[in-house]
Formats: structure tokens, sequence, C-alpha cells
């Protein structure tokens, strides 16, 4: 079975664009926010439990493939405003996490940096030391090797901080622009 096959079974789609629903279904719009936010309605915090439900079917759904995402309220309880504000304050959280992943990315690209400068510096000073003297004494060839592992270590940091944890987050950083793109709308409850 395709995984779009799989998909299909998990997740909805909507027949005007074909593109995958997460769909949640809600007794009150208060319970797309954090009840223990103390901020306006713009600015909460999204639910902990919905917003990973949600960040967990953008990783699901491959990148290439459109979502949207809807939330199920009972019709009487129906409040135009009320929606124009929960979806300003969902998109603002989509906003906040992607300024907080974009400070990781960019502390990460300066730990690179530094362990890359770092560990060429170990290595030409080990290589250096070695060429220029090569007959050393014991203890001073116990210090340069200390330079080359030093070097490679730190080479190996940098290359495990850009291919490993800052491939994730920059995946992350991928959904959350997805989830800011998609369109987020209300509809009536049909129990």
């Amino acid at each position: 079975m395709s995984k779009k096959k799989e998909l299909l079974n998990v997740y909805n789609r909507n027949p005007e664009n074909n593109a995958f629903l997460i769909e949640v279904s809600l007794d009150d719009y208060s319970e797309i926010f954090n009840g223990w936010d103390a901020s306006q309605l713009k600015k909460k915090d999204i639910e902990p439990e919905l917003l990973s439900y949600i960040e967990q079917a953008g990783y699901e759904i491959p990148l290439a493939e459109t979502i949207e995402i809807c939330f199920y309220l009972p019709k009487v309880i129906n409040d135009t405003e009320k929606e124009n504000i929960s979806i300003m304050g969902i998109q603002n959280n989509f906003k906040t996490v992607l300024f907080f992943i974009e400070r990781l990315l960019h502390k990460n690209y300066r730990q690179i940096l530094t362990y890359v400068s770092i560990a060429i510096l170990f290595l030409i000073g080990a290589y250096g030391l070695r060429l220029l003297l090569p007959d050393l004494n014991f203890t001073f060839s116990i210090v340069v090797e200390g330079f080359f592992i030093g070097g490679w270590f730190l080479m190996w940091e940098a290359f495990s901080l850009f291919f490993f944890e800052s491939h994730d987050t920059r995946h992350r950083k991928k959904v959350y622009q997805r989830f800011l793109k998609s369109q987020i709308f209300f509809k009536d409850n049909f129990e």
C-alpha cells in the first residue's frame, strides 16, 4: 500500500482542492488556546496537546502536499469574530515557533563556524609542529596528538550539528512554513 493511500485512511481530503485536512473537533473556541496563558486571545499559546497533534500531522503528510486545518464546533456557538481572532492567534503562534526555530538555526550555524575554525587551527598547529619538529620528545608528542584528536573531534561535532541536529530543525521549519500558508477554517459539527 502506498503512503498516499495510507494517509487517506488517516486524513480526509478537501474535495474542492484535494488538500489534506487536519481535522479537530472542539466543544468551544477556548479549547484552541492554553487556558493558563493570560495573554489576549491574538497572542495566546495554542493548547500544547493540540499543537502536538497538528505538528505530528504536519510531519506525517509529505511536504509537497497542501494541507488545511479544519476546526469543527457546535453550530449553536458559531461566532465569526471569535473565528477570525482564533485564526489570527493560531497564525501568530506559528510565526512565534518559526522565530525560535530561526534563532536555533542561527545559533547552530555560529557553533558550526566556531567548531570548524578551532578545529582547523588545532589541525594546522599539529601538522605544523610535526613538520617543524620531527624529533619530538614523548611529552611534546602527546600534546601534538591531543591537538589532532581535538581538531578531528571538533570537526565531527560540526559535521554532526550540521547534518543531524540542524537537519531536523530545518525540516521542522518547513513544516511550520507550510502551516503559515495553509488555510484555517471552522465548520459546524453535524452531530
